[in-house]
């Protein structure tokens, strides 16, 4: 499958019963109840249906470095332009953490952001590039260095409603 770009300008993004919901900023997110991840990838959520998850590959993406990239033929620049702009020190590897912080969500609804609180899995800060956040089932969404409320979805149909399960 492939990778569709998340840009946070234009709203939310989504994979499957899974919403990425950027946080704005003012909002304070506690980082004292982190979800850690299992076997080197942060589960995002996992799948009540299917057992597959919303997971970020942590080991993959420290793989991966800006100032590895080969020359850019266009641009005619050398992948040590960027390690030059950073002092000779090599780019930081992109990393992403998962919070439990219910308090985030309260405050994106008091701003009118959010309708309900109660969907929330947690608050995800990707740092030094963007993370893959990948299905068994659905495209990969490459999420960029920010802050952003992870969330479940529900299906409604006049009076009846339920939470969204892949």
């Amino acid at each position: 499958m492939k990778a569709i770009d998340f840009d946070p300008k234009l709203g939310q993004a989504f994979q499957g019963d899974v919403s990425i919901i950027p946080i704005p900023d003012g909002i304070t997110i506690s980082t004292h109840d982190e979800i850690k991840p299992v076997d080197g990838r942060l589960i995002l959520q996992e799948g009540e249906v299917s057992g597959h998850h919303h997971a970020i590959d942590l080991v993959r993406s420290r793989q991966f470095r800006p100032a590895q990239v080969a020359a850019d033929p266009v641009l005619n620049v050398r992948d040590t332009s960027l390690r030059k702009a950073l002092g000779g020190k090599k780019a930081p590897a992109p990393t992403a953490r998962l919070y439990r912080d219910p308090n985030v969500a309260a405050q994106m609804q008091s701003r009118g952001i959010l309708t309900r609180s109660n969907l929330t899995i947690g608050v995800l800060i990707v740092e030094s590039g963007p993370m893959v956040v990948s299905h068994e089932e659905h495209d990969s969404i490459r999420v960029p260095e920010g802050r952003y409320l992870i969330g479940r979805q529900v299906e409604s149909a006049g009076a009846e409603e339920r939470v969204v399960a892949d």
